[in-house]
């Protein structure tokens, strides 16, 4: 039978790293079956993948608040920079018109 190079790598992963990341040793899982050695591979997987999407729903849950204060902050500063710039317009259209 033929394989890709990538499903070899695959293969050659499970077949070295019987349980990374899940706290079997090589050695407890080598009276396993390929396929509970892989099933806990699976399951390590997916215990690590649900800490870094807490993490990251932490990180964007801070983010959106940074953006809510930042828009907020910079909503208020361009309205408070329109009314100056109409006020200083109406300044000068009084000083053309000769009214000041």
């Amino acid at each position: 039978m033929k394989f890709s190079r990538a499903a070899t790598a695959c293969l050659g992963l499970f077949a070295v790293a019987p349980a990374a990341g899940t706290g079997v040793s090589a050695r407890a899982g080598a009276g396993l079956s390929p396929i509970t050695r892989v099933v806990e591979l699976l399951n390590g997987i997916a215990a690590d993948v649900e800490k870094e999407s807490k993490a990251e729903e932490k990180l964007y849950d801070t983010f959106v608040c940074w953006a809510t204060t930042i828009i907020s902050q910079k909503t208020q500063s361009n309205a408070a920079g329109q009314a100056r710039s109409d006020e200083l317009s109406t300044y000068i259209s009084d000083l053309d018109n000769g009214r000041i």
